[in-house]
């Protein structure tokens, strides 16, 4: 492994590190890392990118990170799609993450959250936290009552925040209801 062809002009670095508001040294830490992982032709597989996030970030979380940020769908993380998933991870607004946090939950791309989509982002984040909590403990499936439990709160969110009652989120109402309802909402922000 290892890229050299990772090549971005100065200007285009610049603006990742502005638009993401990292400070240099983190900024081409990030790079360091993608040039380590990355292939020849520039790019990193989602093996390498769960190799890169091992003992920070649960397998299933991390597929998911991955599949939000491929956004050409090619089964890659190129050098641009890299930055953005660190440039929110590391930095960026409130306004960013929960945008890609939206973007993340919204598993089928749709551009609205149903309530199994709500439900197992839950489900990851909670593996994600027993992971941190215990890296060397084996990944194990949640149990029927943490299950129950998720469901009461997704639909404590759903009541909260579907405010058309159609019964889906839409990128307006998640936001609005962040900023109204952190009590409910705070586990949305994933970054």
């Amino acid at each position: 492994m290892g890229a050299d062809n990772v090549k971005l002009s100065k200007k285009e670095l610049n603006e990742y590190r502005t638009k993401y508001e990292i400070s240099k040294e983190k900024f081409e830490l990030v790079l360091k890392n993608f040039r380590k992982y990355a292939t020849r032709d520039g790019r990193i597989t989602r093996d390498a990118f769960k190799l890169i996030l091992g003992g920070v970030m649960h397998d299933d979380l991390a597929e998911q990170v991955f599949d939000s940020f491929d956004f050409d769908h090619n089964g890659y993380m190129d050098v641009r799609e890299y930055l953005s998933m660190m440039g929110v991870t590391h930095g960026g607004s409130l306004e960013q993450k929960l945008n890609a946090s939206f973007d993340l939950f919204d598993k089928n791309g749709d551009g609205v959250l149903s309530k199994e989509e709500v439900k197992g982002m839950f489900v990851l984040i909670i593996k994600q936290k027993r992971a941190a909590a215990n890296p060397k403990a084996p990944q194990e499936e949640l149990d029927e009552k943490s299950l129950q439990t998720i469901q009461g709160i997704v639909d404590a969110v759903f009541s909260r925040v579907d405010t058309d009652g159609n019964g889906t989120i839409d990128r307006k109402e998640f936001l609005a209801g962040f900023k109204d309802h952190p009590e409910v909402c705070g586990f949305f922000k994933q970054f």
